[in-house]
């Protein structure tokens, strides 16, 4: 999971000739693309393209629909969405031009677009996320998020999941979404996500592009695992003359800095018809899911689409899931289309009403059984493995903890749902431990939980411990029979995410004796905990009552 996902310009990506071979064919065939400038035949394919009523999306629709695509605008201005309509039919008589109102900014205005799209259609084919904002500071969403990372990165996170199960329908479905070479100059603060902290509206804007980027380059990983009949594509325009800076700011700082990007604009800019292209080639051409398009000219601003390498913050694979999780609670809406899967590690089939107090067993997974916990002052607990029907234990568990406690467990964000609880109460690959004061299984207050979610080869885990049972060695016991369970279920790493300042999980972690390591990136740090024959033993290390029969 931590390998590029996508290929410099220069070379193909490491993996053996068959992957190189991909590469240059994939060159190949945007070099085609790009000689012709047309997409080739779309006919009885299925597009749908936010912000598709002017600019770069406009000219996708536009070249989509003349080559026999039905082409789906989804759009916020219905009257500019109509003008829109009427001029590719005009020039196209023999268009197919479906018309959608879609407001970015509104999860309900989404689900309604989405129920629409669905009813109307067997399958969707290409689905291009376009639609992009540069609003004012302070600017929200209706749902109460900042306008760019609201509208740029969550609308379209909920419109693609909404629209997943039409996707699959498709034969080859491709979901292209458009970054921005910002992204470059983005800072990586997973705390700033759903309200950034800076007053400048453009860094705002460039962190929803770098965004855009992991959303892309996450949902590539969960449809490879899926074996998923699908690709994602990220690409961006270059500096393409669009209305996307024409909006008359109100601050005097806004428009001066307005005033000189539109000044280099002229100067650079391409016209939004060759900025469409690295849209067209990427729903298009032949080029493998995973990979990031842009200009190959004037500093990537202008010119044919080519692979380009994006920033390394945009490849951190850790950074891409904790954003899914968050969008995941913030939306309220999962990709459980492609549960059965490492996908539905992170977001799987709501367990339902299952009601067994039974641990659900997974194939190829070592079996759990409750089991005391010795702490070091000599008291004794109970660690057993947590079903759906213990939600509401770990609700309360949760309304027990502290804001600060509740805080570093989930990176500064609210509270899971008790839908969410549930999901990781009953994960279909990996493991969640509830601690209780006494030894019957079900019934008592719950003190403490941990998660173990696995992602491929790795898992990652998550600690929460009343506050007055803390610093007494649960956590420590715990993670031991974690990553026992995870070496034991072949994983190859356990990873957490921690605020930086979160010294007492990073001196629980030294207690273990395994190899580690740390990466920080702001206010949020990655661990990363290797797994090796031994790393995990009892000898000598673990007086909290020894490894579980696992």
């Amino acid at each position: 999971m931590n390998q590029p996902l996508t290929m410099p310009t220069d070379q193909p990506r490491l993996g053996g000739e068959r992957e190189a071979a991909s590469g240059l064919r994939s060159r190949a065939a945007l070099r085609a693309a790009n000689d012709t400038q047309r997409a080739p035949n779309q006919a009885g394919k299925i597009a749908v393209i936010t912000g598709a009523n002017a600019g770069i999306g406009y000219q996708a629709a536009r070249q989509l629909a003349a080559a026999g695509a039905t082409v789906v605008l989804a759009c916020r201005h219905p009257g500019r969405m109509a003008e829109a309509a009427r001029a590719i039919r005009k020039e196209f008589p023999n268009a197919a031009i479906d018309e959608v109102s879609i407001d970015l900014g509104s999860l309900r205005s989404i689900r309604a677009a989405a129920s629409i799209i669905s009813d109307s259609h067997p399958h969707v084919d290409i689905l291009i996320n376009n639609a992009g904002v540069i609003g004012e500071p302070g600017w929200r969403t209706l749902d109460g998020f900042e306008s760019c990372f609201g509208v740029n990165h969550l609308g379209h996170f909920a419109l693609t999941g909404l629209l997943l199960d039409k996707l699959i329908a498709a034969a080859d479905a491709r979901i292209v979404t458009v970054s921005s070479t910002a992204h470059r100059v983005a800072r990586l603060n997973p705390q700033e996500w759903p309200s950034p902290q800076s007053p400048n509206i453009y860094h705002a804007y460039a962190a929803s592009k770098l965004a855009n980027l992991l959303f892309a380059y996450h949902l590539h990983s969960l449809i490879a695992a899926a074996g998923a009949p699908m690709r994602s594509i990220a690409c961006q325009p270059g500096w393409a003359a669009t209305r996307l800076l024409s909006p008359r700011p109100r601050s005097p700082k806004h428009r001066a800095s307005l005033a000189a990007l539109q000044a280099v604009g002229t100067l650079i800019a391409q016209p939004a018809e060759s900025g469409a292209q690295p849209l067209l080639r990427a729903a298009t051409a032949d080029v493998p899911s995973g990979v990031y398009l842009g200009p190959s000219r004037w500093w990537r601003t202008r010119g044919p689409a080519t692979i380009e390498r994006s920033s390394a913050n945009s490849h951190d694979a850790q950074a891409g899931r904790l954003l899914w999780d968050l969008s995941v609670e913030l939306c309220g809406v999962d990709y459980s289309a492609l549960a059965g899967s490492a996908a539905a590690d992170l977001t799987p089939d709501l367990p339902g009403d299952r009601g067994t107090s039974e641990p659900r067993k997974v194939p190829n997974q070592p079996d759990v059984r409750p089991e005391p916990l010795v702490l070091p002052d000599g008291e004794v607990l109970t660690v057993r493995p947590s079903t759906a029907a213990d939600v509401g234990a770990v609700e309360e568990l949760h309304r027990n903890c502290s804001n600060r406690s509740r805080y570093q467990r989930y990176m500064g964000g609210s509270s899971p749902t008790p839908e969410k609880l549930r999901r990781l109460l009953d994960p279909p690959q990996g493991l969640t431990l509830l601690v209780s004061e006494d030894r019957s299984e079900h019934g008592q207050p719950i003190i403490a939980v941990a998660n173990l979610i696995a992602q491929g080869a790795d898992a990652e885990v998550g600690l929460l411990v009343r506050d007055d049972w803390q610093r007494r060695g649960i956590g420590t016991g715990l993670l031991r029979r974690l990553l026992d369970y995870a070496e034991k279920s072949g994983r190859r790493a356990v990873v957490l995410h921690l605020q930086s300042q979160n010294t007492p999980m990073l001196r629980t972690v030294a207690r273990l004796d395994c190899r580690s390591e740390v990466k920080c990136e702001g206010s949020t740090a990655f661990l990363r905990i290797s797994l090796t024959a031994g790393s995990t033993s009892s000898e000598g290390a673990n007086p909290q009552g020894g490894v579980p029969a696992v």
